[in-house]
């Protein structure tokens, strides 16, 4: 009788420990499962109100630069590496001016470290004139921040100059900065200015790199300075296998040492002419730019309603109808074309950085 008393109170303890074992095991693999999940950072969706009509871009919101609240929305631009931003944004507005930023030394404020290296940034038909600056730098929203693992280099921009004609150019159609998350090349003395995503560490199980998911198609006219403008959960900053499985992937090229962006081979039909092309899916860009073949002497765009096929090397096609005049332009100077916003309302886009991989995915 006491040794079958034994006997159960044994298989009563091997129950309990088993019981113990699997809860350890389950809540193990739940923890697990949480790590994985990418950190998803919103985007602010924003159409200029007036003319020109149908700007459309993706911003992104800095919180703050080393110790220092910023609160400031730049331009997300995956066709440039490196992040850029207004003077008057970051330091008092005495060290501001459009002919340098009024420092003699090195200035530490606030955890940021602004120097007295100067440094300019070229993008698609103007210049950033500024200093070089290093901080940490926190994005996103309160409640969900991201931040790069120690300080990085960026510029404190004085002033923007358009190239053609060496105007100091502004105002409210100009983004307060760029947020260059291109992971090809860099800005700046050697290129220094290298995308702030890079120095952003991702959580355990996830390879390093981000995706955007579709924005959607719907636009309304706001301006960041009203803080108006609706937000989308769309940049996903480490990548998931399970995530990465979904996307058509290649590896990236470059269409020319000159440029800091990843570019896949696309084809673009249109009117039963196929011009094929190094493409840059850009969403610092608000129309589609087709590198003319052979090139026109003047350029120029298509009317609404025109009917585009875009096929992406193998991995998928995309079509879409012009939806205003200026959308689809020609450009006889540039070797590659440029796939703007419009793809990211309803794709998606993926930029490993360990593989040096990019991704395509038609459609949600």
């Amino acid at each position: 009788m006491n040794r079958n008393r034994s006997e159960t109170s044994a298989v009563r303890i091997f129950a309990s420990i088993f019981a113990i074992l699997g809860a350890l095991l389950s809540c193990s693999s739940s923890a697990k499962t949480a790590e994985e999940i990418p950190l998803t950072v919103p985007l602010i969706k924003l159409e200029y109100p007036g003319n020109p009509p149908n700007i459309r871009m993706l911003y992104v919101k800095i919180l703050r630069l080393g110790n220092r609240k910023i609160n400031q929305p730049l331009l997300l631009d995956t066709g440039s590496s490196g992040m850029t931003i207004d003077c008057a944004a970051v330091l008092p507005v005495k060290l501001c001016s459009s002919k340098g930023i009024k420092i003699t030394k090195n200035l530490e404020l606030d955890g940021i470290t602004v120097t007295t290296q100067k440094a300019i940034t070229h993008y698609g038909t103007y210049d950033e004139y500024g200093n070089v600056a290093l901080a940490r730098v926190t994005f996103g929203s309160s409640s969900s921040p991201a931040s790069t693992e120690a300080s990085i280099p960026f510029l404190i921009r004085y002033k923007k100059v358009r190239r053609s004609t060496g105007e100091i150019v502004g105002g409210p159609l100009w983004p307060k900065g760029v947020f260059g998350i291109s992971p090809v090349g860099g800005g700046g003395p050697n290129q220094m200015l290298k995308s702030p995503i890079d120095a952003v560490g991702v959580r355990e199980g996830l390879r390093k790199g981000y995706y955007l998911s579709p924005i959607g198609t719907d636009w309304r006219a706001c301006t960041n300075e009203d803080a108006n403008c609706p937000m989308v959960k769309a940049l996903h900053i480490g990548i998931p296998d399970s995530v990465k499985s979904g996307f058509k992937i290649q590896k990236w090229k470059t269409a020319n040492e000159r440029y800091n962006f990843p570019t896949i081979g696309s084809c673009i039909l249109l009117k039963e002419k196929t011009t094929c092309r190094p493409t840059l899916y850009d969403t610092g860009n608000s129309t589609i730019v087709i590198a003319n073949n052979p090139p026109n002497d003047s350029g120029g765009s298509m009317d609404v309603g025109t009917k585009v096929a875009v096929k992406i090397a193998m991995l998928g096609e995309w079509k879409f109808v012009t939806s205003y005049s200026s959308e689809l332009e020609f450009s006889p100077t540039i070797g590659h074309s440029i796939i703007g916003i419009r793809y990211f309302e309803t794709n998606s886009l993926l930029i490993d950085f360990e593989a040096n991989e990019i991704g395509i995915r038609i459609g949600n």
